[in-house]
């Protein structure tokens, strides 16, 4: 096969004078064949309809001297909007076999970064890859079915030549993520969960009745839950787990029965 690989990319391009735009940047490896006189690489907008194409011609000359060799082919001047939704095709001139790359891609909404305090409980988020001239939004948010608001969204204004922000938290959770996007409509939303592994804060929920011998417990994360008894051994301190005890509980524990004697044992709890 002629063509080896396809990578696309987006670069900012600024004139002096004129006001910053976004560009496909698209890459393509293939074996050089005497027979091929160039490439043909198109760009179609899923949101708009609308179709770009160019045609990097190569001189038969170079043809033959490279023969058999891997060429890169480097063409980026298709205009693109912010989160824009593109499929790009690429196939050699004159098309062999119907033989052609292609892949989708989507336009970068920006970049996030970010740095935690847990002593101040702090997130500090920064912004990059981004139109300049355009504000920016940030938030934290829940995420369950969809991502639910926690305290109020950050803005970035394009003029700012500071690109970050700080955002208070009160718990590191799972579910807990930094969303980010362009304050254009309809803009596409840009989505870091980096605490997913983060569970311990999950236990701090539960609560036992003594009197009714009952447990409960609701997450502040949508979760599976694996509850199990266990009898605490004095020797060693391990729990170990009593036969037929343990259940299964979508996202929350309403009540669990301890029918055991209370002295002597434990719960543990386990997430999948």
């Amino acid at each position: 096969m002629a063509l080896k690989s396809m990578k696309i990319s987006t670069v900012i391009k600024c004139a002096q004078g004129s006001p910053c735009s976004l560009h496909l940047n698209i890459k393509g490896t293939l074996s050089l064949d005497e027979n091929i006189r160039g490439l043909e690489i198109c760009s179609f907008s899923l949101d708009t309809q609308q179709s770009q194409c160019t045609n990097v011609r190569f001189a038969r000359k170079k043809s033959k001297i490279l023969n058999g060799k891997k060429v890169q082919v480097q063409f980026n001047c298709f205009e693109v909007n912010v989160a824009q939704h593109i499929y790009v095709t690429m196939k050699t001139v004159p098309n062999y076999c119907e033989v052609k790359m292609s892949q989708e891609y989507y336009v970068e909404a920006g970049k996030l970064d970010y740095n935690v305090d847990r002593t101040r409980k702090i997130i500090s988020v920064n912004v990059s890859n981004f139109l300049r001239d355009q504000d920016y939004y940030i938030r934290l948010c829940h995420k369950w079915f969809t991502c639910e608001d926690v305290g109020q969204f950050a803005v970035i204004k394009g003029k700012d030549s500071l690109k970050s922000v700080s955002l208070k938290y009160s718990q590191l959770l799972p579910c807990l993520c930094i969303e980010g996007w362009l304050a254009i409509p309809d803009a596409r939303r840009l989505q870091l969960c980096p605490f997913e592994n983060d569970t311990k804060t999950l236990w701090d929920n539960i609560v036992y009745n003594p009197v009714t011998q009952t447990l409960a417990w609701e997450p502040a994360c949508p979760v599976l839950v694996i509850v199990t008894l266990c009898r605490l051994m004095k020797s060693n301190d391990h729990c170990e787990d009593i036969q037929d005890s343990s259940k299964r509980f979508p996202e929350k524990v309403r009540a669990i029965q301890l029918l055991h004697s209370t002295s002597e044992i434990g719960h543990d709890q386990n997430n999948t």
